[in-house]
């Protein structure tokens, strides 16, 4: 075995490209480099960054660079090459529109949010991009109105996270635009918060008085999801506490789920948190 080249002693390991060989795969990383970058006197130069120059010659580079622009901001392009580039990329879509996933690709990956979203591809554009609707009902782009926009990949991700993950909220909604956003009523909104999160004002109940009743429904099941059989962490309201409180505390009328069943199989349809949300009592 052929020893480090750099005078520390050891096995060598790594080839760089001047065929020197060095027991790290850094040779500033070598014990005897280490050592002697440690031993260096104040003011003399270090090995990693080069000869010291003198002060003449820093005074020389400084003239002969002035007026010149910085190489760390780069220069100006000219007219042609500005133009040049604009046709290069005329067409191309931006890194940030649309998702480059198939429809066929995303139902089989993402399941759950291929029923909860109404997705197509974009008609206009030759690549496949895809396209959503604006969750506010007052946007042209909303399905209410019939209008379609493409996303951002970030809004694609985030909202596929957070119908897809088990700590996912079902939130992360799509919004064409910064306005629809904060006009709409479920900006923000978390589909777990009537039942994590208790407002005693809205409610005839105390925080007690649910814990109670919980921790009877999931005695009552075993601790078992009565979708998949997994162990359970939620407790689901057949019927709805916003629209019929008189049932909140009621077990017969309560079952115990576990995080992903409660958004797959309780709150779909008619029964959606969001739908639930807008629904003025």
């Amino acid at each position: 075995m052929p020893l480090c080249d750099y005078g520390c002693g050891r096995i060598a390991k790594h080839q760089f490209q001047n065929g020197k060989w060095c027991c790290e795969k850094d040779w500033r990383r070598c014990p005897e480099k280490l050592k002697e970058s440690r031993e260096l006197k104040k003011g003399e130069a270090h090995p990693m960054y080069g000869i010291k120059k003198s002060k003449e010659t820093r005074e020389k580079i400084s003239k002969a660079r002035k007026g010149k622009p910085s190489p760390r901001k780069g220069q100006k392009h000219t007219l042609e090459s500005r133009q040049k580039m604009s046709k290069a990329m005329k067409g191309r879509i931006p890194w940030n529109k649309g998702m480059f996933l198939t429809r066929s690709q995303i139902k089989d990956r993402y399941p759950t949010f291929y029923k909860a979203e109404e997705i197509r591809y974009n008609p206009k554009s030759k690549r496949k991009l895809i396209q959503v609707h604006c969750k506010n009902h007052n946007c042209p782009n909303s399905k209410e109105q019939g209008g379609w926009f493409t996303p951002t990949y970030i809004q694609l991700y985030e909202r596929i996270r957070a119908i897809e993950s088990e700590n996912g909220s079902g939130g992360a909604y799509f919004y064409c635009c910064q306005e629809c956003k904060e006009s709409c009523p479920l900006y923000s909104f978390r589909p777990d918060y009537f039942l994590n999160k208790l407002n005693e004002n809205d409610t005839s109940f105390s925080s007690t008085e649910y814990n109670i009743f919980r921790d009877n429904v999931l005695k009552r099941d075993k601790y078992k999801c009565q979708y998949c059989g997994k162990m359970a962490e939620h407790v689901h309201h057949i019927k709805p506490k916003k629209l019929e409180p008189f049932f909140s505390l009621d077990p017969d009328y309560a079952v115990s789920v576990c995080s992903n069943c409660h958004y797959k199989y309780a709150h779909k349809d008619e029964c959606s948190t969001g739908k639930i949300a807008s629904i003025i009592c």
